[in-house]
Parts: structure tokens; sequence; C-alpha cells
């Protein structure tokens, strides 16, 4: 207590500094450091105010130093902003040639940056399924991968690159739903389709190497015009899987395809599907 008496007033009996180094804090510090030509000393503000006048304390020269919170809070973000990059490292890549090996596809992704992982999704007999993750050093040289692979040919087949979803298994099978009474087909959902492509071509795309139960193309009924999509249905999920793996992106009458499972039957579809003996008009 005698020593903080001494410092403040031997503060207040000195000579007044410049004004540079009059008081400068907050309204409320924590802490103050009274500075004059002769004398420096770090008090507590709780410990100094009891001994100073209102006067006083306007008409003391010092300046005051606090710790505040906010350079905390911008070191976590930094530290944050590294992490959420990792969580973007991850790739999915579908349509891949089945006769791809671990060592094939981290070559192939080598050309983007360093590959950490790469791991091929199989059926239980060990067969890849067409589809595998892909784990890049860095979120940059994943994106890059991404930029240079995506839609782009492999041994006949048009890959596709994309970051890998958090908690969702890859597509390959139906989403688990209790089919209509009776019904233990798998339906494939058939979108971007050309305009002049019919039930009957459709089939033929896919008949060419499996075996669909049926196949139609959705027509409006109000226009008579082809509506941009269509149903193939398989007899087993194993055919169905393999269709969307190996047919994905391939080209029918000049327009990629793209290929999932239809997530339910659409009530009604039967109205829309071409009839056998009937000609279907053409888009103008």
């Amino acid at each position: 207590m005698a020593a903080i008496e001494l410092a403040a007033s031997s503060i207040f009996s000195s000579p007044p500094p410049p004004f540079s180094s009059y008081l400068k804090f907050p309204l409320f510090p924590n802490s103050i450091k009274l500075q004059n030509y002769n004398h420096s000393l770090n008090l507590s503000l709780k410990s100094i105010l009891p001994l100073l006048s209102r006067k006083q304390c306007s008409q003391l020269h010092c300046s005051a130093v606090e710790v505040t919170e906010p350079v905390t809070v911008q070191q976590e973000d930094e530290e944050e902003k590294p992490q959420k990059n990792n969580q973007r490292r991850k790739l999915f890549v579908l349509n891949l040639p089945w006769s791809l090996t671990v060592p094939d596809i981290k070559n192939i992704f080598a050309e983007c940056g360093i590959v950490d992982d790469v791991e091929i999704i199989k059926t239980k007999d060990g067969k890849s399924r067409g589809f595998a993750f892909v784990t890049m050093s860095s979120g940059e040289e994943a994106q890059a991968a991404i930029d240079k692979l995506d839609s782009y040919e492999l041994s006949g087949r048009i890959i596709r690159v994309e970051f890998a979803k958090r908690f969702k298994k890859p597509p390959g099978a139906p989403p688990p739903s209790t089919p209509p009474q009776g019904e233990t087909r798998h339906k494939l959902y058939v979108s971007n389709l050309a305009w002049k492509v019919r039930s009957t071509q459709l089939r033929e795309f896919f008949s060419a190497n499996y075996n669909p139960i049926s196949a139609r193309v959705i027509f409006d009924n109000a226009s008579g015009r082809a509506a941009g999509y269509g149903f193939v249905t398989f007899d087993t999920k194993e055919q169905a899987e393999a269709a969307v793996s190996a047919l994905d992106g391939k080209e029918l009458m000049g327009r990629p395809i793209r290929l999932k499972f239809s997530e339910r039957d659409a009530d009604g579809s039967e109205k829309k599907e071409e009839a056998p003996t009937q000609e279907n008009p053409e888009e103008p």
C-alpha cells in the first residue's frame, strides 16, 4: 500500500509528460501502467482507484495495458481453417473400369498431387463395383483432381469425380424401401434423354450388354412430346448396379444419359408410356 501511494504521489508531483503519453485505455481496463519520466509501475486498477480522487484520475498521466479476448478468438478462427480444408480432401470416383487396381488409380490421381489413400469398393466376391474413394494430401489438390479428371475418358468410360459427402453411402444399391406387392424388380431412372429417343432404342441400348425386363420413355399427355426421361427395369439388383456403373454418362443418340435408382414408382406413369403399336410424335 505504501508503494502504491508513493508511486501515485510521485506521478502527480512530476512535470506533465508529452500529450502522447496521456491516459489511453478502455472504460474498464483490468490493469494500468503508470509511466513518468523516472517512474514506471504496473498496478492493479482495483488497488489504485481507492487512493485517487476523481480529479486525480482525470489528470493521471498514464497508459493502460489490457489483454483482450478477440486475440484468442482470432487465433481459434485461424486454427479452424485448416481443419475445414482437411474435411474436403476425400473424393468419390464413379464409373471406373472394373480392371483398374489401386496402383492404377493412384498413378492417375498422382498427376494432380500427393495421393494419401485409395479405396476401391468391391462386391462380396472381391470384384470391383466401378467406384472408389481417393484421398488427396490437401484440399487444393483434391479440387485440382476434380477440375482435371471429372468427365475424363478412361478405357472407353467417362469417369465422374466429386467431393465425397460425409455420412453418405456411395450409390450402387437401391434405397431401402418396400417394393409393391409381388414386385421384386429393380428400376433405374434414366434422365437427359434426347427428344427423339423411344422405348425401343432405350431398351436396345441396355440390351447390348445386359438383359432388362422393360424399358419405357415417358411422354407428356398434354403435348404428346417426350419428357426427356424414362425407366429401365432389371430382374436383379446386381444387373441394375452394373448398368449404372457402366452406362452412366454414356451417349445415346448424341446426349450423355444419367442413371440412378428410382426412389419410387411414378404413379400413373403407365399412362404416359408410349403404346407399342402407336407412332409417337417427333419433337419439332
